[in-house]
């Protein structure tokens, strides 16, 4: 069928059902038939985009504003859209590991969105499905997003969130990938909200050389800090310390 089936009225017109009946096929259909197509409320009832989830210190996250790609998303059929960065209030994780899931929630009398978590996975009347973190017990890690579709190297698919370090010890993050990696980084901090200079880690100190300490499969992340006192966490020529905090960031493969 061509589109639009409806045409302009002119003044002095009489009212058909044709000019309601076609302008309604177009709204909802396309100018399709209701046989051959969902309504387009229907069909965008889950369109979301830009939907960039982040780690916020500490055990908090954020849909980061942007401008010329702001956080789009169709909850319950209404259009919402950020205005500015949206974060997650404080102190919502509690208890024992677990997959907690998050919603992004409209408001009455708001074109905004908020965001909630919940170990649920269930929607309520005015919110929809947009992602999921694991809970440790401790620590928010692995913060997917389901509808980031950025181009570029999207958010981190795993974050470990920052943890504390020393040297002569091994860490073992779970990522859950199922698949190796496309890409793992790992940042050294001074503070455990990596504020200071954040160093990409590629080699650790065994008081004689530079050796690697990162590895992974297709379930954890493996980090071994060396036996240096003074280098065993970082070896660089920005900074070298053999305590402080790891951050571990992971790509999957799409």
């Amino acid at each position: 069928m061509s589109y639009p089936l409806s045409s302009t009225v002119t003044a002095g017109q009489p009212t058909a059902a044709d000019h309601y009946n076609n302008l309604r096929t177009d709204a909802l259909y396309l100018g399709q038939s209701s046989a051959n197509a969902v309504p387009l409320g229907t069909f965008l009832q889950r369109y979301a985009q830009g939907l960039k989830i982040e780690y916020l210190a500490v055990n908090r996250l954020r849909i980061t504003y942007n401008s010329i790609n702001p956080a789009t998303v169709m909850i319950k059929g209404v259009m919402c859209q950020a205005a500015a960065n949206i974060d997650l209030a404080s102190g919502m994780f509690s208890g024992a590991a677990a997959t907690w899931y998050m919603f992004a929630n409209q408001s009455a009398g708001s074109t905004t969105f908020t965001l909630s978590v919940n170990t649920s996975a269930t929607e309520t009347a005015n919110q929809v499905l947009i992602g999921q973190v694991y809970w440790d017990g401790s620590n928010v890690t692995n913060v997917v997003s389901y509808y980031d579709y950025a181009a570029g190297l999207p958010v981190a698919d795993y974050d470990s969130g920052w943890f504390a370090c020393a040297y002569s010890n091994t860490y073992t993050k779970l990522h859950g990938f199922g698949t190796l990696p496309r890409n793992v980084v790992l940042f050294h901090s001074t503070d455990s909200a990596g504020n200071s200079e954040c160093i990409k880690v590629e080699v650790v100190s065994n008081d004689s050389t530079g050796v690697s300490c990162l590895g992974a499969d297709i379930n954890y992340v493996y980090v071994t800090a060396s036996l240096s006192p003074g280098a065993g966490c970082v070896f660089s020529t920005r900074r070298n310390s053999g305590s402080g905090y790891y951050r571990i960031l992971a790509w999957r493969y799409l």
